[in-house]
């Protein structure tokens, strides 16, 4: 009984994950442009919310998904190109290490070093790599490919130790987020076109005037000798 006791806690204990009440946001940041596009979107990343752990996931799924599980938990894990970019379930987008627990705020600088170390540390850039998807025959395990534009998604933040496959804890979904829709030429303001008539009308007064200029010091030069 004690050696039936043992083997199920070994095989039944790591399959546990617990679920803290935190969602992924949209940074509050006023100081960086472009936290949403039609394509990407950037997270902030979970300070302080994982206790345990070394290397933390990014999960995507499109909000429009009948069925998106509570938990990922252990389970099998869908690739991008499985999930269709998330349209059929979540899939792992990316990765990172798990951020340092810090009370420093986030200062906005016009340094270029220190704003790249103040992203790495403070944000998550969802959408901006698309090496992953000519990968099609041998797919990695994250694909951080660019979003649809236009589609709500929803993230999720898991932690695992770097030498297991394992996660210890998770975070809630996100509420739903929606990328910005990408402007079609034809969307353009008529009073910012050009037309081709325009342009010729212009070139034919930019002509004369400078054949007006001409004479003016043609004149100005008989009149003086």
């Amino acid at each position: 009984m004690k050696i039936v006791i043992f083997v199920f806690g070994v095989w039944i204990l790591p399959a546990l994950c617990d679920v803290l009440s935190f969602k992924p946001e949209v940074s509050l940041s006023s100081g960086i442009q472009a936290l949403r596009t039609a394509t990407t979107v950037t997270l902030s990343k979970p300070i302080c919310v994982f206790s345990s752990g070394t290397v933390v996931d990014v999960f995507g799924v499109q909000a429009t998904v009948n069925s998106i599980p509570t938990e990922i938990g252990n389970s099998t894990i869908m690739t991008y190109q499985q999930t269709a970019g998330g349209a059929t379930g979540p899939y792992r987008a990316a990765s990172f290490g798990k951020p340092a627990c810090t009370s420093s705020p986030f200062v906005v600088s016009t340094d270029p070093v220190t704003i790249q170390a103040e992203i790495n540390q403070y944000l998550c850039r969802i959408g901006n790599d698309v090496q992953c998807l000519s990968q099609v025959d041998n797919p990695p395990e994250s694909c951080n490919a660019p979003l649809t534009a236009g589609v709500r998604y929803r993230f999720k933040y898991a932690v695992r130790n770097s030498s297991t496959s394992g996660y210890i804890d998770e975070t809630l979904w996100s509420d739903s987020i929606t990328l910005k829709l990408a402007s079609e030429p034809t969307a353009i303001a008529p009073t910012s076109r050009r037309t081709g008539g325009m342009v010729v009308i212009t070139t034919i007064l930019v002509i004369l005037l400078f054949l007006l200029l001409c004479a003016f010091v043609a004149l100005l030069t008989i009149s003086f000798w």
